[in-house]
């Protein structure tokens, strides 16, 4: 494209802008509010996603262990244990260890445990890590059939585990919908505003149609005024949304303090937020500019 046709295409563009600069103003203050909305929604989905990953590896599989398994035996199940598929780690945890843990957990209380070094009731165990929620009957299966092997009975944490990957689906689905529907709300005001000017400008784009400006000339202005729409559009929730982040992410860690390490930094967040912002603002810009104009190309 020559240069004096990129000229023409930007001035023609912020022409209209300007021309239309209520309804121009509408599709921007539009636009921006479902892209703040989608701003919110998709720091909330990264942090919430991010601590249900948390909180998946921080859950384990407990294997209590026979009594009385000679330490011969204990290695060759640790063997056999760690052979299993999706286990990334395992740690073993004696009586002696269990019962000092056990006392650690009651703090000032811990006396009332005093004389159970001598006939500790407590079992050995094996405490497994696997690499996803999703393997965890896998692993379960493979180790009821290790029984004979020395378990005594394998920890049933199945449904906090199914629990956790339910949560984190339905969150990316309902994210996904969030964003598909504001898309779709947006589309529809920067298309009502092109529409506008295309009428405006109809004979105009009728007369150079007959003397043969291409359609990609006559598209260009519309094309670049949904473009600057959508720009526009995208770094105004980016403007109010990165300063609040910060100080929201202290409210909660103040108020969560367990919670405190499970949120995404303000860096990684927008360092993923500014492109996809300003992608789906120029993306919706021009679907609505090409929707609007296709029916006035066809003389």
């Amino acid at each position: 494209m020559k240069f004096r046709n990129i000229s023409y295409t930007v001035k023609e563009a912020f022409g209209s802008l300007v021309k239309n600069r209520l309804m121009s103003a509408a599709s921007i203050i539009t636009l921006a509010s479902c892209l703040f909305i989608v701003s919110v929604s998709f720091c909330l989905a990264v942090n919430l996603d991010y601590i249900l990953i948390q909180m998946e590896s921080m859950m384990s599989i407990t294997v209590y262990l026979q009594d009385g398994m000679s330490d011969e035996d204990i290695s060759n199940l640790i063997d056999e244990v760690n052979n299993i598929p999706y286990v990334t780690h395992l740690k073993y945890v004696s009586k002696e260890q269990a019962l000092e843990g056990f006392k650690a957990s009651l703090n000032d209380s811990s006396h009332i445990l005093d004389g159970l070094e001598e006939d500790n009731p407590l079992p050995a165990s094996l405490e497994l890590d696997i690499d996803s929620l999703s393997h965890w009957d896998s692993v379960e299966n493979s180790l009821n059939r290790l029984k004979d092997s020395g378990i005594e009975t394998v920890q049933q944490g199945k449904q906090t585990a199914n629990a956790l990957t339910t949560i984190n689906n339905v969150l990316r689905v309902i994210s996904v919908l969030i964003i598909a529907g504001l898309g779709i709300i947006s589309i529809v005001i920067i298309f009502n505003t092109i529409r506008i000017a295309v009428n405006n400008r109809k004979t105009e784009i009728n007369i150079m149609k007959y003397v043969g400006a291409t359609d990609a000339f006559i598209r260009g202005p519309f094309i670049v005024e949904g473009i600057i729409i959508g720009i526009v559009g995208a770094l105004l929730p980016l403007i109010i949304v990165y300063p609040l982040y910060n100080p929201v992410l202290d409210a909660l860690r103040q108020s969560l303090p367990v919670m405190s390490f499970l949120f995404r930094t303000q860096l990684y967040i927008f360092s993923l937020l500014t492109p996809l912002l300003l992608i789906a603002g120029v993306l919706i810009g021009v679907m609505g500019s090409a929707i609007s104009i296709r029916r006035h190309l066809n003389v």
